[in-house]
């Protein structure tokens, strides 16, 4: 499941979050990278899909890193209004479709 994991990761990054398209399409290769490899180390249960607990992690994560808006998200403690943003059918997991569907939107 990692491997389809990190095929996701790769072509999203646009919603390893919070982020804007613009904020994406500027990162570089290194920053885009440590975002895929958060999201990996995050699916703790190696599931393909990101649980509430796992995306305060891998907000923590990116935080930690200086990736995105993460910090601001963190500081605030603002990980269940996000994730609920995010978790389009409201059934407690971010899955590719959900992040696909996100990216598309970002995208314009």
């Amino acid at each position: 499941m990692k491997s389809i994991m990190k095929i996701l990761c790769a072509s999203l990054v646009v919603v390893t979050l919070p982020l804007t398209a613009a904020q994406a399409q500027n990162m570089s290769k290194q920053d885009r990278q440590k975002m895929v490899e958060n999201i990996v180390q995050a699916d703790a249960n190696d599931d393909g899909a990101i649980s509430r607990s796992e995306f305060e992690t891998l907000i923590k994560l990116n935080a930690s890193d200086g990736l995105g808006r993460a910090a601001q998200v963190k500081k605030s403690g603002r990980y269940s209004a996000v994730f609920k943003r995010l978790d389009a059918n409201g059934d407690g997991f971010l899955t590719q479709q959900e992040m696909q569907r996100m990216a598309e939107q970002a995208r314009g």
